[in-house]
């Protein structure tokens, strides 16, 4: 956790802790009311810190039912990262091919090796040239079902990769002064009823593919950095502004 984020949140447990729903900003009785629907003045809200290392960055308590919240800033937000091969591993459990596994590895290295063996490491726009019409057509399979594009966007940005540990059921995008949300049901929506084929980059859905360091014209300075993927969500607060005012938190999602 950075520093700034976590003075964010401290922020918010300060701005929330003990207040009554009729003592809370417009801001975060916004934030409440995405979670939790219509709101009682005179009932007292909470805000909890997670135990240990959660998708959610803090929890909503109302009436003792807490709402994990994953709370976001900046223009090409980092939603998720983990080792490369974990999720290799995790795309050929779902059945997608080892063509399109190999491509993630070729241009996550960008060695020309989906080890990391290569002696030359190549930048963003010498691997495009190359890669071109494999990325393409990994981005065709990666893009091609909607429930497991939502599936994987789950995975990554809400629940993480422990299946046990508790998901976060809301995004926020700001902090204690100014913020949007949009629900994990809200995402779901966007997600399945969008089509994700216009994008160039290597992606799944709206998050982008990238490595975390390539390390291209330098010294490996981390192995294990090197070998960790991550996925980008651009302009993820304009699309959770989008999405929150888009699309009803409440009822099944019909497809």
């Amino acid at each position: 956790m950075n520093n700034e984020g976590f003075l964010k949140e401290q922020e918010m447990s300060v701005e929330i802790n003990g207040k009554k729903v009729s003592e809370l900003s417009n801001n975060i009785r916004n934030l409440f009311k995405a979670v939790y629907g219509v709101l009682e003045e005179d009932e007292i809200v909470y805000c909890e810190p997670p135990s240990e290392f959660y998708k959610p960055d803090f929890f909503l308590v109302y009436k003792g039912v807490k709402k994990g919240i994953s709370m976001k800033s900046g223009r090409a937000e980092i939603v998720h990262s983990e080792d490369i091969t974990r999720f290799t591993d995790y795309l050929k459990l779902k059945g997608f091919s080892e063509r399109t596994v190999e491509t993630i590895l070729l241009y996550c290295f960008g060695d020309g090796t989906t080890d990391g063996s290569g002696e030359e490491r190549m930048d963003y726009v010498q691997l495009h040239a190359i890669l071109d019409q494999r990325i393409k057509e990994a981005n065709a399979e990666l893009n091609s079902d909607s429930d497991l594009i939502y599936e994987i966007v789950h995975r990554n940005v809400f629940q993480g990769t422990n299946p046990t540990f508790p998901p976060a059921d809301a995004i926020y995008f700001g902090d204690r002064n100014f913020g949007v949300v949009a629900t994990e049901i809200q995402v779901r929506k966007h997600i399945k009823r969008r089509s994700w084929t216009w994008m160039n980059a290597l992606h799944i859905g709206p998050m982008m593919i990238r490595p975390h360091a390539r390390y291209v014209g330098t010294e490996i300075k981390s192995e294990k950095r090197r070998r960790t993927i991550d996925f980008t969500w651009s302009d993820l607060g304009a699309d959770v502004e989008y999405i929150g005012r888009r699309y009803d938190s409440w009822g099944v999602l019909k497809v």
